[in-house]
């Protein structure tokens, strides 16, 4: 059985051999046939303690898999995403941000496994996996919100205090209060899906979200982008943002300002 320190990365499939992939609750097994792959998902009862993948002789059949029609090519990627919709935080603290200061706070999102096939693009990607189911919500007013998943209360001032998961993601956020009023901190939507994810040591860290508050009726400003002290001067990029266009927002941060101080 063979075994890496990072799980992330191209992995060749052999015939009458299984790769399996382990993290949160989800569980994969995956083997290569001529023509395509077959993929089996099993939802564990426990948590993993760690993230781990290896390749093993085939010892069981993978009859109930899913089959995937791919091609000739043997590699399979499997990489780490976000999840497909934005979080929002419940704060279960007093948090107020006084006008012209910023407050940086740092969450723990679980974090879905991808998997390519030949090659890493958007064309290819066989399906993606919930590590840990997420719960879904409403964030905004009936008609003109947005759909997300709630990520609980859970958060930390610095990173050390989230004692993360081998299969949960670093989201650092700051929050700039740019206008003349308090702003109380309550309900903070985080556009996860167009962050981009980087390997630091055994810890993957999302990009720093950055939210500027600009006051009650003016459009807020948010986008994402590497922090040197945090990310450091090469940051290794191992998952891309699902979506790339639009990471600089106008109309959304409004929306979910005015909701944290209405709340």
């Amino acid at each position: 059985m063979q075994k890496q320190k990072t799980i992330w990365g191209k992995y060749e499939g052999k015939a009458a051999q299984i790769i399996r992939c382990e993290g949160g609750y989800c569980a994969l097994q995956m083997e290569h046939l001529p023509g395509g792959w077959l993929i089996r998902q099993e939802k564990k009862a426990e948590i993993a303690a760690q993230l781990i993948v290896d390749q093993s002789t085939a010892v069981q059949s993978l009859s109930d898999a899913q089959i995937y029609q791919t091609g000739r090519s043997a590699v399979l990627h499997i990489l780490p995403a976000m999840p497909p919709k934005p979080v929002v935080l419940r704060s279960n603290k007093k948090v107020s941000i006084r006008p012209h200061q910023t407050l940086r706070i740092y969450l723990a999102v679980p974090l879905y496994i991808q998997l390519y096939y030949k090659q890493v693009e958007n064309d290819n990607l066989l399906c993606d996996y919930e590590t840990e189911r997420l719960s879904d919500t409403w964030f905004g007013e009936p008609d003109s919100g947005t759909p997300a998943f709630t990520v609980g209360s859970r958060f930390g001032l610095q990173p050390e205090e989230l004692a993360v998961q081998q299969h949960e993601i670093i989201v650092p956020v700051n929050i700039h209060n740019a206008s003349t009023q308090l702003l109380d901190l309550q309900r903070l939507l985080i556009h996860v899906e167009l962050m981009n994810l980087y390997q630091l040591g055994d810890k993957l860290v999302a990009d720093m979200g950055t939210i500027e508050f600009k006051g009650q009726e003016q459009v807020g400003h948010v986008n994402f982008s590497t922090d040197k002290a945090l990310h450091g001067t090469n940051p290794t990029l191992i998952g891309k943002a699902r979506q790339t266009a639009n990471r600089n927002i106008l109309g959304h941060s409004f929306h979910f300002i005015k909701q944290m101080t209405q709340l």
